[in-house]
């Protein structure tokens, strides 16, 4: 059994109760449907004989009550069973994506996460009603070929004519339609993640003039998606209008052949009109192939689902942390990006209780390091240790407790502020969190906020500066080794940055700080700066000692520009003009390395 085949099994097992109403249902529906025209049967022969009976109208009464209740708690259960589905799926493939760490969820834009966890899994989730409308058509429509040979054999042979013919169809539309679902909730994805990209930048987009280009941009998947849809439909129509040829000859010829056993007596006049009856109930063989369709249509949202199902998380280790003041090492790191290298081969010792500035012209390589440090990244090669034991081999809860981080563009989750503030494992006391808000300078303007900390998230209008401080005092509001800083201040002006950054090195006295920097007053106020240079470490030293270097100095000279450059206009890094010995050469590595 294929693996998607195995989640839609699973979804069907996850609906419990609800599930197992739906297939009683599955067997209650089906014979009430059969014994309807035979119950209506047995009351017209005894009408026409001229006896008719009470007991025969009671059982007709009781088999249309009964159908009618089953009908009515079939529509309930569908609705329950595709919720409850949906709900398991949906959180299984959240935590899984959650599990994947951050290397693991860059396989997949946004638009086409949020497509799998939407659109994919409630297709997926109908599975239920699906197999339940398949099973009771098909124990409905043989129930109604057996009545039909019971009552004449001669209707059932006609019946069955149509056999080989639906078999072939029916693989054929199964295989069609499973393909196109998948291709199409491929392209709608693309569709997706174009459109959330646009959102992001809308104001670049509005900036630079290029709503158009941008409009043509997002709607590019829009013919493909159109031409997969409109084949989806065409195969259905095709098959429909094939099984359809079929229908009307096998009416009349199954009527005739009954209505010559009227003539005959071989057959009653109730059973002709029960005949006509199972006859339409037969058919249902013929009208599986728009079931089946759904069905495919499930198994092909299955499979995008467990695609990302099927990816292995990160794997973890067991090993408790042992004390120590937060010392990282990173050895011979490799960390590539869509096949390009953006760590090569790094090495870099930061040591226990000192603030390490990371500075480069390249942003990918120092986000990289700073993910890898912090341990959301894991390394396609190499080790990052913390106090001497491999990230790798550490229990995730140890890690996790070991670090904190924030981020130039801090994501705020919760209902309020104070629960932003506190959001974590083990949430920090509220004395803890004013505390963290006044070492960022941020207590200002929040306590001007209508409701103060309580104030929903929903309703704050918040600067990018006033941003990244709550996202500072949040990581302040931890207890960690080591802080990860991917430049968390870039949006605040430099008197606030001067005033938090003073505050944060009283407060995380002893602690290791990784700090990604842009302005040379961070890695001037660092007491150590890693100077990264085509994915390596090109030297580590202080900031006055790494200003001898024309080189180093070029590299804020670069990051000032690509800041105030106008909209549109790149700026191409001049060529390195001075050659600097590497951090191999054993007497430079030593002079740099010392600590003023």
């Amino acid at each position: 059994m294929q693996a998607n085949t195995r989640l839609v099994f699973g979804t069907v097992g996850s609906t419990g109760l609800a599930g197992i109403g739906m297939f009683f249902v599955a067997i209650v529906d089906p014979a009430t449907r059969l014994a309807l025209p035979a119950a209506l049967a047995a009351a017209v022969d005894s009408a026409i004989d001229g006896e008719l009976e009470s007991s025969a109208l009671t059982v007709l009464g009781a088999v249309l009550g009964i159908a009618t209740l089953g009908e009515a708690a079939r529509e309930y259960l569908e609705t329950r069973t595709s919720a409850l589905g949906a709900l398991f799926l949906r959180r299984r493939l959240l935590r899984h994506v959650f599990a994947l760490g951050v290397d693991g969820q860059r396989r997949f834009g946004a638009g086409d996460v949020l497509n799998r966890v939407l659109e994919s899994t409630e297709v997926t989730a109908s599975s239920t009603s699906v197999l339940v409308t398949l099973v009771t058509s098909l124990i409905t429509s043989v129930g109604g070929l057996i009545a039909l040979f019971l009552i004449d054999p001669s209707l059932a042979l006609l019946f069955l004519v149509a056999a080989p013919l639906l078999w072939w169809l029916t693989r054929w539309l199964i295989r069609r339609v499973g393909s196109m679902t998948n291709e199409y909730q491929r392209l709608h994805s693309q569709l997706s993640n174009r459109f959330i990209d646009a959102v992001r930048g809308a104001r670049t987009i509005r900036a630079s003039g290029t709503v158009e280009q941008e409009v043509d941009r997002v709607l590019a998947p829009l013919p493909a998606l159109s031409v997969v849809g409109l084949d989806f439909w065409e195969a259905q129509r095709k098959a429909t209008w094939q099984a359809g040829l079929f229908i009307p000859v096998l009416q009349i010829s199954v009527l005739a052949a009954a209505g010559i056993g009227v003539v005959h007596g071989r057959v009653t006049p109730g059973e002709l009109i029960a005949a006509q009856a199972y006859l339409v109930q037969a058919m249902g063989l013929l009208n599986q192939t728009a079931i089946l369709a759904r069905f495919a249509q499930s198994l092909g949202a299955a499979k995008r689902v467990q695609d990302v199902l099927g990816l292995p998380p990160p794997r973890s280790g067991s090993r408790r942390l042992p004390n120590g003041r937060g010392q990282v090492s990173l050895r011979s790191v490799r960390v590539h990006k869509d096949q390009r290298p953006i760590l090569d081969g790094l090495d870099l010792d930061v040591p226990a209780g000192r603030a390490v500035a990371v500075v480069g012209t390249d942003g990918a390589a120092k986000a990289a390091l700073a993910e890898v440090a912090g341990g959301l990244v894991t390394p396609d090669e190499g080790t990052v240790l913390l106090d001497g034991v491999p990230l790798a081999e550490l229990a995730p809860d140890d890690v996790r407790k070991a670090m904190s981080y924030a981020f130039e563009r801090p994501k705020l989750l919760g209902e309020t502020v104070e629960d932003a503030l506190a959001y974590s494992d083990t949430p920090p006391g509220s004395q803890r969190v004013e505390a963290a808000l006044r070492t960022c300078a941020a207590i200002d303007f929040v306590q001007r906020l209508p409701m103060k900390r309580r104030t929903p998230l929903a309703e704050l209008r918040l600067s990018g500066g006033e941003l990244q401080r709550l996202g500072l005092a949040r990581a302040a509001a931890r207890d960690a080794r080591v802080v990860v800083l991917s430049d968390p201040m870039s949006s605040v002006d430099t008197a606030t940055e001067v005033q938090i950054t003073t505050a944060l090195n009283r407060a995380w006295q002893g602690t290791t700080r990784i700090i990604v920097a842009h302005r040379m007053s961070t890695a001037a106020r660092a007491d150590l700066v890693a100077w990264l240079h085509k994915g390596v470490v090109r030297a580590c030293g202080t900031h006055e000692q790494l200003l001898s270097f024309p080189d180093y100095r070029a590299v804020f000279q670069i990051q000032r520009s690509r800041r105030t450059q106008p909209a549109g206009e790149r700026v191409r890094d001049p060529e390195l003009t001075q050659e600097m010995p590497l951090v191999d050469d054993v007497a430079t590595t030593i002079e740099l390395w010392r600590i003023a």
